[in-house]
């Protein structure tokens, strides 16, 4: 249930960010990314949906340079609205991205470490709009929304829609 802090800023109880990428032909392109932005329910599972968002990014990007695009833009929401919560999920289906965020593997591929740091810098950002982050790496299938996004993003520019 929404809730207001003392500086009026929506505050929530458990929110949950799911981020994909795509990149048609990786790591050429054409590719996009999608997330979603949910309250949590009762059973741990996404309720109401708060905001989701997509875009195109054209050619010379890899999945992972998609993906990461994806949780950015998220948290750059999240920022924007002066969103905060008790926890923080962070969920999407990239292994590498997830471990990467939490620490679990070293980014060590150069096209990915400014990505990092931006998303490490919007973390640090949003720390007093939150207690807690939780990340974890789900299946494709846990993941559809935001991978419907990514790849909507993609195929409408592609199209010519």
């Amino acid at each position: 249930s929404l809730l207001f802090s003392d500086r009026g800023m929506p505050y929530y109880n458990r929110l949950i960010i799911y981020f994909d990428g795509a990149s048609k032909n990786n790591p050429h392109g054409p590719a996009g990314f999608g997330w979603t932005l949910y309250e949590m329910n009762q059973q741990g599972n996404h309720g109401i949906r708060i905001a989701n968002g997509q875009a195109y990014l054209g050619y010379h990007i890899t999945n992972n340079q998609a993906e990461y695009e994806g949780l950015e833009a998220a948290l750059a929401y999240m920022k924007h609205q002066d969103i905060g919560c008790t926890t923080l999920y962070i969920r999407g289906d990239s292994e590498i991205v997830i471990n990467q965020i939490s620490g679990e593997y070293r980014v060590r591929s150069e096209n990915l470490i400014d990505h990092f740091k931006s998303v490490k810098s919007k973390l640090e950002s949003l720390e007093t709009n939150f207690d807690v982050v939780k990340y974890s790496c789900i299946d494709r299938d846990q993941n559809e929304e935001a991978d419907k996004l990514a790849n909507d993003a993609v195929d409408a520019i592609e199209q010519g829609d």
